[in-house]
């Protein structure tokens, strides 16, 4: 089957559209002006501000000409990652969607559901002239993905409405009404280095599934970067080794699934390097044998380098891997269920004297957040190294009063036949920042149900999207 065939027909049209067009963050031009001349002929006004958000009005239907605005909104960006052997140039080309049974997922790429399905909603529902519904204001923000930038460079002044749906969740039997605010740090360790003599070995650790690093933050899954640094660790305490390179990972919202180091020792000590890497490997493909089946270490030798760290500075190397906080630091105290404070070692680069550890901390307790922030900072100094506070956004805090969400609660009822869940999320949404753009807004989050999102194994339930769509309707006629 086709997705062109799949229903909402319209809705898997707009989809299928925007796959056709790349749209990684930090290079979405080429969709922003898809979605401006899509307004354009529709007679449909819209705008973009000076930083590439997109905005899109629709007059509300016949009875609903005096309703209140309701701002349906998405993000336009997405997480572009792929398969190893996957020659997809992602900055150049689409994604090639595959329609597998019940989900959609991609050939060896990310999907990009996470938030194309929001967008195809909002272009399905604008381009409609059969649904009832209040004057919609679209709004399309870009580099969710990269600190929610969009969100946060976002001129308001065009928007009306105070009364947002935010459609960038993963799991349609829920409504979240609140989610972690996040930070982002970059830091930086001087090492000293030397001439290098001696053998040299490449290290690859991967197999890993990754994962977001908010949703999936709490499922278990290794970080290639800790397991990096517990592997260096061990080698250094049976052989004399000295790093020469480690890169690893890349974006920080992602679990870092694999991890190469290029390390030298002295040739006399090899069997024993290969014999406890080989020890390394077997522990971890046991531990993983359930969760992370192909999780895998190996070492090769390689050509010798120029350089590489002293001894002094391979321990500084080891010691901030070590240090470096991961996975899940604190549960919600009301809701044990719940991840209230994590990080996520997002990227590790040693390369030419200087050892770059970049951070995603989330948390729904700003003091918590800070806590982390400074838990980050007193390792990374105490090594001789330099914080730098990047992006920081707030929490979005729960709303006792929320007629939106009553109303929200009310038509999932009606149309399921049970209660929905109604929850916080342990990851950034835009709503965090939107609270401060448009003061006094009620807002809540949805979206169909999707898997392993940022990574090449996304999927997106086909039948979710439909059910979702229906619910979306419903909720706008009864919005009057």
């Amino acid at each position: 089957m086709q997705i062109t065939e799949l229903e909402p027909k319209k809705v898997f049209h707009y989809f299928s559209e925007l796959a056709k067009i790349p749209h990684g963050s930090g290079n979405t031009r080429q969709i922003e002006q898809y979605c401006l001349d899509f307004a354009e002929k529709r007679g449909l006004r819209a705008y973009r501000d000076e930083y590439g958000n997109v905005m899109i009005f629709k007059d509300g239907t016949e009875g609903y000409e005096q309703s209140a605005p309701v701002i349906l909104q998405g993000h336009l960006d997405m997480v572009c990652e792929k398969l190893p052997d996957c020659t997809k140039d992602m900055e150049r080309e689409g994604i090639d969607i595959i329609v597998d049974q019940d989900f959609l997922r991609a050939d060896g790429t990310t999907l990009g559901g996470d938030d194309s399905i929001a967008v195809a909603y909002i272009l399905a529902l604008l381009d409609s002239d059969d649904i009832e519904h209040p004057p919609i204001e679209g709004l399309l923000t870009i580099d969710e993905e990269t600190g929610l930038r969009g969100a946060n460079a976002l001129d308001a002044t065009q928007l009306r409405g105070r009364r947002l749906i935010n459609i960038d969740s993963e799991e349609e039997s829920v409504i979240t009404v609140s989610c972690a605010g996040a930070a982002r740090i970059s830091c930086e360790i001087p090492v000293d280095t030397v001439t290098s003599d001696g053998i040299a070995k490449e290290i690859n650790i991967g197999g890993f599934w990754g994962g977001h690093s908010g949703i999936d933050i709490n499922k278990n899954r290794k970080n290639a970067i800790k397991v990096l640094g517990e592997l260096l660790y061990e080698l250094s305490s049976g052989v004399h080794i000295h790093i020469a390179s480690i890169f690893a990972g890349g974006r920080l919202n992602v679990i870092t699934p694999s991890a190469k180091a290029l390390v030298c020792i002295d040739r006399s000590e090899e069997k024993e390097f290969d014999r406890i890497v080989e020890e390394f490997d077997d522990r971890l493909k046991k531990e993983c044998v359930n969760t992370e089946p192909d999780a895998y270490v190996s070492a090769q030798a390689v050509s010798l380098p120029e350089k590489y760290a002293d001894l002094s500075g391979t321990g500084k190397i080891i010691f901030a891997l070590m240090q470096s906080p991961s996975g899940v630091r604190a549960v919600n105290p009301d809701m044990p269920d719940l991840t209230q404070t994590s990080s996520n070692p997002g990227e590790a680069i040693f390369d030419d004297s200087v050892l770059k550890l970049n951070f995603m901390i989330r948390s729904n307790s700003d003091a918590d957040k800070l806590s982390l922030v400074k838990t980050v900072k007193s390792f990374v100094e105490y090594a001789g190294g330099t914080v730098e506070l990047g992006d920081n956004y707030p929490a979005w805090e729960y709303r006792s009063d929320s007629p939106l969400r009553d109303t929200m609660a009310a038509v999932y009822e009606e149309m399921y036949g049970e209660k929905p869940v109604i929850t916080s999320l342990h990851a950034g949404l835009e709503c965090g920042i939107l609270t401060e753009k448009l003061p006094g807004a009620d807002m809540v989050s949805i979206g169909p149900t999707m898997w392993d999102v940022h990574t090449p194994e996304e999927r997106l339930d086909i039948k979710s999207c439909e059910r979702v769509w229906k619910y979306l309707l419903r909720v706008l006629k009864m919005l009057k």
